[in-house]
């Protein structure tokens, strides 16, 4: 087994770690971000990496990955009609340059053509396909319709997923399904106009994650430059002879 190696996997995962954790705090004020988090595999896992990096079989590289965190975030209110925040675990549906995505950012808007669109200008999708709205008075029920003058004229397309935490960010809170799975379930997805989600990050507990990863990576090169001065000594000691 090669300690050098099993240190070397684990400062790759640390430098990962160190980018999550800097997206999450890059990310505290934005509308239902959704924190990342980095898993690895167990201990005995590294080990088996170790022993075929060694024996050639494959080369080192990191086997950490990255999945999100469903929690939902704090309701803040704007006083916004245009504006909602999505109560259960569901998702809306936009539909970008590179295709289908899903967010929970809710704050929404109206096009020159009277087009629903998210904050980035993407289209979100209504039962029927795109929203339109003429005319001004356009109210959000809890349900998701869309309402004026009394009248239903669309409904929000609301997903939701078996396991979230498997969705792929893209950025801009936005989300590719990935490796999620829709829910078969029927389950009724509410949600609260005038309302918008804050992100689900906590810096005290960001901070401290940061400050735990920085200390790892620190004692993982106390143990290449162990190695590196048992590697001098023994050198020094060879041109003895």
């Amino acid at each position: 087994m090669d300690a050098l190696t099993i240190a070397g996997l684990s400062m790759q995962n640390d430098l990962l770690q160190l980018n999550t954790l800097s997206q999450n705090l890059a990310n505290i004020s934005t509308p239902a971000y959704k924190r990342e988090i980095q898993v690895s595999r167990a201990f005995d896992s590294h080990i088996d990496s170790a022993e075929a990096i060694s024996n050639g079989e494959t080369t080192a590289a990191s086997d950490a990955s990255m999945v999100i965190d469903p929690t939902i975030g704090a309701l803040r209110a704007t006083n916004n009609p245009m504006d909602l925040a999505i109560e259960s675990n569901g998702f809306l549906e936009v539909t970008t340059d590179s295709g289908v995505a899903y967010t929970r950012q809710g704050n929404l808007r109206l096009d020159t053509s009277g087009r629903v669109t998210n904050s980035q200008g993407f289209p979100v999708s209504g039962l029927g396909g795109e929203l339109h709205v003429s005319g001004t008075g356009m109210t959000i029920d809890n349900t998701g319709k869309l309402q004026q003058s009394g009248k239903t004229i669309g409904q929000l397309k609301l997903v939701q997923f078996t396991n979230p935490q498997q969705l792929q960010p893209l950025g801009n809170g936005l989300y590719a399904q990935g490796a999620a799975k829709f829910s078969d379930k029927a389950v009724a997805t509410q949600v609260k106009a005038g309302f918008l989600e804050a992100s689900n990050v906590s810096s005290p507990q960001e901070m401290i994650h940061l400050t735990e990863t920085v200390r790892h990576f620190e004692s993982m090169q106390k143990v290449f430059q162990g190695y590196d001065d048992v590697f001098q000594k023994a050198i020094t000691k060879l041109g003895d002879f």
